[in-house]
Formats: C-alpha cells, structure tokens, sequence
C-alpha cells in the first residue's frame, strides 16, 4: 500500500518530502495553501493511510481512498498487518437491577444514582457491576467490575468475549460539541456528575487501542477532541499515542492534575471529583491545552 501512495504522491502531491511515516507536499492539493500560498501543510500518513491539511480555513482530512478519488483515481485502503476487520459477536447479558452494594461503592466515590441511570449501568445475577457500552441503541460491548476491592489473584475488571470495543457513552455525545475521552469508565461517570457532557471512556484501559478502528467513523465527525487520561507514565503514553492516531490539529491534552491532600498530584478525574470537588474538575478539563502540530513552522 505505501507504494501505491508513493506512486499516487508522485503524479499529484509532487514536489513532496518524506519525514518517517509522513508524505509532505510543498502545497495542500485541496486548498493549495490559500492566499498567502502557505507551505507544508498537508501530510499524508504512509501507514496509516490519513491524509490532513493543518491550514485552520481548509482542515481537510480524510483517509488515502477518500484523496485518491479526488482525483479521478480508485484506491481501496488496506489495513497493515495484524489491523484486519474482525469479527464480533453481541454479548449475551441479562442487565439486572442497580444493588445497594453497587449504589454504596460508587456513592463512595461521589458518584450519584441518577448518573448511573443516565449510562444504564446495571448489575449480573452475581451482584457485579455491569458496564453497557451502547452503539445506535444497540448493546454491542459489555464490562464488568465487583463493587469492592479485588481480593489476591482476582481480576479488577473484565470484558464479555469477543465483543466489539466501542466507546464507553457513544450514544449520548453530539457532534457540535468537543468530544472528551477518559481512561476509564468511572472516570467518565465522575465527569458527567461534575456536570461535564458529551464524554466518553475507552473500553479495555491504556493498552488496547482498537476503539480507534471499531470507532473510525464516528470519530471522524468531531472538529475538536480533548484527551483526558491518568496522570501515570502508562496513561501518557495512551495520550501520546491517540493524538499521532486522531491527528494533533484537533486534540487537546489534559496534564496539569490538582494534588491529593498528602501533595502527591490526583491520579484521574474521579480522585479529583472526590478530593476536590465538580468545580475543582471542571477547572481541570478546562486547562486543556492543544498539542504543538509537528512540521509547521511559526
């Protein structure tokens, strides 16, 4: 595939320059700099297949087949290896009831009934907390967690098999608004109880990025996206890597955490709701700052 892109840059993108994975053309095919000509705007990712225009009144973005038939050309983008579209299941769960266990573990965490019921969050016939991940109304991710410490060797969380992973909240976001993605779904609770809307959660943690693939399209949608991870080396390093994936131009990046009261810095957005407070989390969210676009010169 990245010799088709080559091939294509070749007869439409030249003069270009290559910086890693990166096809950079001395001019944006779409826009062509604008009036004042600007250069080195547009890159074209050659693993990826991601196509962006970074001038601010052109925004262009896209994936290589989209930019290909722009020109006259067919291309079908081919995932690289290990990224194939897989197959999933819907998961077979009885949603039961909230429990007064479950109510008590995310009262203790300053989480209220009415945000619980908001994101339908239920129980299994075995009192665990069930996490439903909706897409079109339609249950396709389920997460569960025991509403207490895990004991020696027991998991923290777990995931129905072989289901697709979505976006914890998908369905209660609306696009004209900045879309906010936690770490973790009691992050995302603790977020919407602070009064913060259109949030979501990855579904699996740091380590499991596939949401972006299962997620593409929707994602695609929204102008602007503000990263919100735990304020650790793994969580960071989640945030670095969904940035380069979703484009730098419309991420914004949460990094300055108020401190626990022994002075060490929160860990995540519910340690702040619950050591601080709505207002302190809000203040929070609202010190996002966007991340620096690579490759463009002031």
């Amino acid at each position: 595939m990245r010799e088709l892109m080559l091939s294509f840059a070749d007869r439409h993108l030249s003069p270009y320059t290559l910086r890693g994975d990166e096809l950079i053309p001395d001019f944006c095919p779409i826009c062509h700099g604008g009036d004042n000509r600007d250069r080195y705007t547009f890159a074209l990712n050659l693993t990826e297949g991601i196509y962006v225009c970074k001038r601010g009144s052109c925004g262009a973005r896209g994936r290589f087949e989209e930019l290909a038939r722009r020109f006259g050309e067919q291309a079908e983008f081919i995932r690289p290896p290990g990224r194939m579209k897989k197959q999933y299941v819907l998961p077979e769960v009885m949603l039961k009831p909230l429990t007064d266990e479950i109510i008590g573990y995310f009262g203790k965490r300053k989480i209220g009934f009415e945000t619980l019921d908001a994101f339908k969050i239920g129980s299994d016939d075995k009192g665990n907390i069930v996490f439903p991940f909706y897409r079109d109304n339609v249950l396709v991710y389920v997460k569960y967690r025991a509403p207490r410490k895990p004991q020696p060797k027991e998991k923290k969380e777990w995931q129905a098999h072989n289901t697709q992973p979505i976006l914890f909240g998908m369905d209660m976001c609306a696009f004209s608004q900045p879309l906010i993605i936690t770490e973790g779904q009691i992050d995302c609770l603790s977020m919407y109880e602070a009064g913060i809307r259109n949030v979501v959660s990855v579904p699996s943690g740091c380590s499991n990025l596939d949401w972006i693939d299962t997620c593409w399209d929707w994602l695609e949608r929204f102008q602007s996206i503000i990263l919100f991870g735990d304020n650790d080396e793994p969580g960071k390093k989640m945030v670095r890597e969904v940035v380069r994936r979703l484009d730098e131009a419309r991420c914004m990046v949460v990094e300055e955490y108020p401190d626990r009261p022994d002075g060490t810095p929160c860990k995540d957005a519910n340690e702040i709701l619950f050591f601080h407070g709505a207002e302190a989390l809000k203040a929070t969210l609202d010190s996002a700052q966007p991340v620096p676009v690579k490759g463009i010169l002031q």
